[in-house]
C-alpha cells in the first residue's frame, strides 16, 4: 500500500530509448558533440535536417573532426549503424517519426542532444527557462540529463503531432515548425 501511494508506476513509459541531454545553447551542444567525437570514435552523429547537417560538418572541420562522423537521418538505415554508437544531434518534432527511423536498430538507449535556444523548445517557452537556469548557476557547457526531461520533450513532440494536419518537409527545423503548426 505505502509504495502505491503516488498510483500505479507505468512501466511502459519508462521504456523510452532517447536519453536527452539538454544544453543551454546550440554552441554549447556542439562543443559537447565534438568532445564526444574525440572519445568515441565510432559514434555516428544523426542531423534531421540539413540545414543542421550543413553546420555541424563546418563546425567538426573546424575542429579538426571527420565530418564523415556526420550523417542525415534522411540517408540512414540500419546497416549504417551496426558497429556504431547513433547519436542524434537533435529532435525531430514528431515522436512517431523518430521511432520509425530506429525500430530496426539493436540500441537500447540513443543519446539526443538538445538545446533550449532551439526552435522545438522555444515552441514551449524556453526563451523563459533559460534565464532561470542561468540565475540558479548552471554552466553554458552543463547538461540537462534526467528521464523526466526525456518524458516531457516526447509529450511535448506528441502535442506538436496534435497540431499538424499535413506535415510538409523542411531544411530546418525553423522551417519545419513555420510550415507546420499553424
Amino acid at each position: 500500500m505505502l509504495f502505491n501511494l503516488f498510483g500505479k508506476k507505468d512501466d511502459a513509459a519508462d521504456e523510452h530509448v532517447f536519453t536527452d541531454r539538454a544544453y543551454v545553447s546550440t554552441a554549447a551542444k556542439m562543443n559537447a558533440c565534438a568532445e564526444l567525437a574525440r572519445k568515441e570514435p565510432e559514434s555516428l552523429f544523426i542531423c534531421w535536417f540539413p540545414e543542421t547537417a550543413g553546420r555541424f560538418r563546418e563546425f567538426f572541420r573546424q575542429q579538426g573532426l571527420d565530418e564523415n562522423l556526420l550523417t542525415e537521418a534522411r540517408h540512414i538505415h540500419s546497416s549504417k549503424v551496426e558497429g556504431r554508437k547513433p547519436v542524434f544531434v537533435e529532435h525531430y518534432p514528431l515522436h512517431s517519426r523518430e521511432i520509425d527511423l530506429i525500430k530496426n536498430w539493436s540500441q537500447e538507449k540513443i543519446i539526443v542532444f538538445s538545446a533550449l535556444d532551439e526552435p522545438l523548445f522555444k515552441h514551449f517557452g524556453s526563451d523563459k527557462v533559460i534565464p532561470m537556469i542561468k540565475m540558479l548557476g548552471m554552466k553554458e557547457n552543463e547538461a540537462i540529463e534526467h528521464n523526466l526531461v526525456s518524458k516531457s520533450i516526447i509529450k511535448g513532440q506528441e502535442k506538436i503531432a496534435g497540431l499538424v494536419s499535413m506535415e510538409q518537409s523542411a531544411q530546418s527545423q525553423a522551417e519545419w515548425m513555420e510550415k507546420n503548426i499553424k
